[in-house]
């Protein structure tokens, strides 16, 4: 299969593996400047109670708008998927037209910027959801992790099992939230079928049990997910959605018996799709043995953008090698909104992140980190 290739040169005396940073890709519709890209970062900044990006939003992304490419903070689909306070929804048309003043800052400052959107499954807690409901699942089993709660960390509750014609209305909830995106002015939209949340749950058989044809075979596990990126294609077009994937994450209990399997599964039907990226996390720090990105490489001919605390340095190796098409840097664009310019110095300097404002507070470790100028 072929994959995205920039005609760009290294610039004069620059280390070629770092150059490589700098050039042009195409994924999907859009060309991208650079390969550096913004990945979702939830800070936790929205208006309370109605989850609105307010205008501190729009001025953190703006100023990060010479990423090659932004993509969003998880944003919620459905008022049942709640997650931490500040976090942000897209289920209705005031959120939409919120959204609309981000993207268009983002916009006027010439960068590009997709929506991740996501429904939090099991991973939801009563105290946070309308009404006390307990969360949804495909099968009735909790994850093993904790959530914070104003009483303190507490164990997830046993979910309720989705009833089999309750799952059109889920991807209906999805498909609601994917033309609001467009309609809020997104670039495109990454499906988050990462990190154990809903999609991940239906995905793996060591979280979804069910017996119908949701559930048992790789395909029909896989059946949500591609009724959510097949309604995402349908509004945007396959060129402006990507989707996020984590294979190795099992820290609450989403493990596969077959990941491999799983996994060559999903690459390929993305693939038909032809849908424009994946988004993959996956440090460069995995032996080579246990690595995912040249499996979905070999039969996934969009792009490839690989996540974890990847370095300059690590980066620049994993494009040199030809082994994906862009680097995602997470706290690094929390602290350096100009990270792209600090890059591009002989020796760069950066801030160091303020671990105390990540999921709190209001501009401090917000929009205060200082630029180059």
């Amino acid at each position: 299969m072929t994959h995205p290739r920039s005609s760009a040169d290294p610039k004069p005396g620059a280390d070629t593996g770092a150059a490589s940073l700098f050039a042009p890709l195409q994924l999907g519709d859009l060309t991208l400047p650079n390969r550096i890209v913004m990945p979702p970062l939830v800070r936790a900044r929205s208006q309370e109670p109605e989850r609105e990006p307010g205008a501190r939003v729009a001025t953190y992304y703006a100023q990060r708008a010479s990423a090659g490419l932004i993509i969003s903070e998880a944003v919620h689909v459905s008022p049942l998927s709640v997650s931490r306070p500040g976090g942000s929804g897209l289920h209705n048309a005031a959120q939409s037209r919120a959204w609309r003043a981000v993207t268009d800052a983002v916009h006027a400052a010439g960068g590009r910027i997709f929506q991740q959107l996501f429904h939090l499954g099991r991973k939801a807690h009563p105290t946070r959801i309308p009404g006390g409901l307990p969360p949804v699942a495909p099968s009735a089993i909790a994850s093993d992790a904790q959530v914070p709660t104003p009483e303190g960390p507490k164990p997830f509750p046993v979910p309720r099992a989705l009833a089999l014609d309750e799952i059109p209305d889920l991807v209906e909830e999805f498909r609601t939230a994917i033309e609001l995106s467009r309609e809020a002015g997104f670039d495109g939209v990454e499906i988050h079928a990462a990190n154990g949340f809903l999609i991940d749950q239906f995905l793996r058989d060591g979280a979804n049990r069910r017996d119908d044809r949701y559930g048992g075979s790789i395909e029909n596990r896989a059946r949500f997910l591609f009724e959510v990126i097949d309604a995402a294609i349908a509004i945007f077009g396959a060129g402006r959605v990507g989707i996020r994937l984590s294979p190795h994450f099992t820290q609450d209990g989403i493990d596969d018996s077959d990941p491999i399997a799983l996994y060559d599964h999903v690459a390929q039907a993305l693939d038909a799709r032809g849908i424009a990226y994946v988004h993959l996390i996956e440090s460069d720090a995995v032996p080579a043995e246990k690595r995912f990105a040249p499996r979905l490489r070999a039969r996934f001919s969009g792009a490839l953008i690989l996540a974890e605390d990847f370095t300059l340095e690590r980066a620049s190796a994993v494009l040199r090698d030809d082994r994906a098409d862009a680097i995602a840097f997470g706290r690094l664009f929390i602290a350096n909104p100009d990270l792209v310019a600090r890059f591009r110095l002989a020796e760069p300097v950066y801030n160091a992140p303020d671990p105390d404002t990540f999921y709190i507070g209001d501009e401090r470790g917000y929009t205060d980190y200082p630029t180059l100028a």
